[in-house]
């Protein structure tokens, strides 16, 4: 509307963008209307800082702009305050490399900063090592280094350590916690991610579903109430004895103590089954349901920053953190009153800020993933090496940084395609002539080594986390220092392999202070899933037993599951079953439990009658033959160790062969993956088994159908599988048996049942 158009040009004369390598296209063209036949516009922009184009942003838009406006007066700024020349000149040369689609060629200009600092400077540092852990303790030392020769001048807030990725900062914190140096881990997002915070989260959480045993789980573990580990274990070995949730427990073990007169038959039942508890632990169980029981009776009431204040008070975390005694409580308080912050701004901005609008908005929070502006960044200012991605970086500067993990698919990363691909026909953006992914990693990697005012360091290391194949030097690194620096890696590698490290050494020691566990002598495949998955998920699950609350995953592929069966058991008696029969099933065995509203649970009802609906439509036939449905096996592996599950349908053929059926409600892999699948192979010796079928593997069909997609994809094995897979389940137990059970963090942690007392979860 052409109107409203003019009323905004004649509201804003002059037009000034700052950071125009920013802004992506609809920006662009929106600031190109507004200056209108006047063209009073201006835009201060950095090709070389063009990093945000996975969020729309088009540094072609820079490029545009003198073809929009050939009038335009250009003024080159190349003065810089921050840097040494040193930092400048290596910058440069590695920026270079992005020729001929930057700036400086096109515009046939020189944009070699110059400094303002009269001083040569420190050339960059390279730090190579054999492993992560090794790389992380030499990133340790050179800051206690740097701090013991400039002790008067220098703070811990004076260094970074910029990653590509939050997950690869594990290692460095790890090693400043070995090493007691100070350090804040706080990007965009990172806050709801500290253990402190975690804590009052999962208070909040346990309030909203009093069923959520893990959050409940992580509060009466929380050591300001200093409940010991065999009380705590007590306590779970009662809640798994009698069915309960842990807050059941809780209360029948609280009402119990307290003598009341009004135990319903239900819980007179449990008291014979109630375990010994210490007094000092009695009296902290009834403080703490106290103290619950109160808050519960507020929901309504009060908000959640009023409820977790009371909590705060009532627990004696608040008396605690006013007199903090060492630089890590003082963290803790500063994270605790960043996230009341928080709170507060929302009560401001939101008419609802009970406790369950405040959970639903932290979920919601978490799940949309972070913003790569500084301005956003969960920022605390204090004495501490800060630890932050190179996105989180842009506009800050530090005395001395630290750019690590520099390997090839770290950083540079390897490219990953689109979600959902934009058709080219609606792509304005004038595409370059170089690797575009690889272009905007290095003007990323650029933005990083441009953040160190007095010294930069580049790290990386052979070998990161349990790959064995040795990782490749970023091609930055080379691009930034020269050939020369590969001469200092292979003497660094012969170094490393004559010698043991420090690091090492630790390992050993701890292998030593293992605590014991019972010998597995039974093993599913579901307990082999998790442990491969994650060890310390392993422990919660298995030897710890912990109860985790009801969730939609589970409670949907349990109902799918128990609809076939349920279908299939009729069709044996019936052959006339129709899809009818199967949906109706799908009705009278649907788990409510886990997906948190009627709207959400009504939606995933559909998807699956959707889903049974295409599988009768494409896989069921009359002539299927079911021999077999949740067919359970047991079968010997070794002397002391059993291997058991249970197959969701076994069909014979007419060739006189079997096809076991697993149905998956989930994702699709890619069918090598299916081919080599372990839960597969356990299928196929159980088949082989004499206490079973007895078969040999080429007369087993291994189908999984992808109730998603309506796809069965079959596979087989052969003698020399079921062999091999023997010895890996034989060495799967063995590992079990001695494993230290330390968390290995993945993509999976954000789906975890018990990340929120795992303090891996970030």
């Amino acid at each position: 509307r052409k109107n409203i158009l003019r009323e905004y040009q004649d509201r804003f004369k002059y037009i000034l963008i700052d950071e125009f390598q920013d802004t992506n296209i609809a920006q662009n063209e929106l600031a190109i209307l507004l200056s209108g036949d006047k063209k009073n516009i201006t835009t201060v922009a950095d090709d070389d800082q063009a990093i945000y184009r996975w969020r729309g942003a088009a540094v072609s838009n820079i490029i545009q702009f003198r073809k929009r406006f050939p009038k335009v007066k250009i003024i080159v700024l190349k003065q810089n305050y921050r840097s040494t020349s040193a930092i400048l000149e290596a910058s440069y040369k590695l920026i270079q490399n992005n020729n001929p689609d930057r700036l400086e060629v096109k515009e046939k200009i020189s944009k070699k900063l110059i400094p303002a600092r009269k001083i040569a400077g420190d050339p960059i540092d390279f730090i190579f090592a054999n492993r992560v852990e090794n790389e992380a303790e030499e990133v340790a030392r050179k800051i206690k280094e740097e701090m013991k020769e400039n002790n008067k001048n220098v703070t811990y807030s004076d260094f970074a350590v910029l990653v590509r990725a939050n997950q690869h900062a594990d290692a460095f914190i790890r090693a400043f916690q070995r090493a007691s140096i100070s350090y804040q881990f706080l990007g965009p997002g990172m806050l709801f991610k500290q253990p402190e915070v975690k804590d009052l989260i999962a208070y909040l959480k346990f309030l909203v579903n009093i069923d959520d045993s893990v959050a409940l789980f992580r509060i009466l573990n929380h050591p300001i109430f200093d409940i010991p580990i065999r009380d705590l274990t007590s306590l779970l070995n009662f809640t798994r004895r009698i069915g309960v949730t842990l807050y059941e427990a809780l209360d029948i073990l609280v009402a119990d103590k307290k003598q009341l007169s009004d135990l319903s038959s239900r819980r007179i039942n449990y008291r014979p089954y109630l375990p010994y508890f210490s007094e000092i632990s009695v009296s902290k169980f009834i403080k703490i349901f106290d103290m619950i029981d109160k808050h519960l009776q507020l929901i309504k009431k009060e908000t959640a920053g009023q409820i977790l204040y009371s909590f705060l008070e009532t627990s004696g975390l608040l008396k605690k953190f006013t007199k903090y005694e060492s630089s890590r409580e003082e963290k803790e308080v500063l994270n605790i009153s960043k996230f009341f912050d928080k709170l507060k701004s929302y009560e401001v901005t939101n008419e609802d800020a009970s406790v369950l609008a405040i959970v639903d908005w932290i979920d919601m929070s978490m799940e949309l993933g972070e913003s790569p502006l500084s301005a956003d960044t969960d920022w605390v200012k204090n004495d501490a090496v800060n630890i932050l991605t190179v996105h989180s970086a842009k506009g800050l500067e530090f005395k001395y940084v630290f750019l690590v993990n520099l390997v090839s698919d770290r950083f540079p990363t390897r490219e990953r395609k689109e979600k959902i691909p934009v058709p080219v026909e609606l792509v304005k953006e004038i595409l370059p002539v170089g690797d575009y992914h690889l272009e905007e990693e290095r003007r990323l990697f650029y933005v990083g080594l441009t953040r160190a005012r007095d010294k930069c360091y580049l790290s990386a290391a052979s070998y990161y986390g349990e790959g064995k194949r040795i990782r490749k030097i970023s091609s930055f690194v080379i691009e930034t220092l020269g050939n020369e620096v590969l001469s200092k890696v292979n003497k660094s590698e012969q170094e490393q392999n004559s010698q043991l490290t420090l690091l090492e050494w630790k390992k050993e020691e701890e292998e030593e202070k293992k605590s014991i566990h019972p010998s597995i002598e039974y093993l599913s495949f579901t307990q082999i899933n998790t442990f491969l998955t994650c060890p310390l998920q392993y422990k919660y699950r298995f030897v710890l037993k912990i109860p985790v609350p009801a969730s939609a995953a589970a409670s949907f592929g349990s109902s799918i599951h128990l609809a076939l069966q349920k279908f299939y058991e009729n069709y044996k008696q019936d052959k006339n079953a129709d899809k009818k029969i199967l949906l109706n099933l799908l009705a009278e065995v649907w788990i409510p439990l886990g997906y948190g509203n009627k709207k959400y649970e009504e939606k995933m009802k559909d998807r699956g009658k959707n889903m049974l609906s295409l599988y009768y439509d494409k896989a069921h036939s009359q002539d299927i033959v079911v021999t077999d449905l949740e067919k359970l096996f047991r079968l010997k592996l070794d002397t002391n160790l059993k291997l058991g599950g249970k197959i969701d349908r076994v069909d014979k053929l007419e060739t006189g062969k079997i096809e076991i059926i697993d149905y998956k409600t989930g994702r699709r892999p890619k069918d090598t993956e299916i081919a080599k699948n372990l839960q597969m192979t356990v299928y196929a010796l159980a088949a082989n088994d004499r206490g079973l079928y007895n078969l040999p593997p080429q007369n087993v069909l291994l189908s999984f159908y992808f109730l998603e997609e309506g796809v069965k994809v079959s596979s087989q094995r052969n003698q020399e599988d079921l062999d091999n897979a023997k010895q890996q389940l034989i060495t799967i137990a063995h590992d079990i048996n001695n494993s230290d059970f330390k968390p290995k963090v993945g993509s999976w942690c954000d789906f975890c049942d018990f990340r929120l007392i795992c303090e891996a979860w970030q």
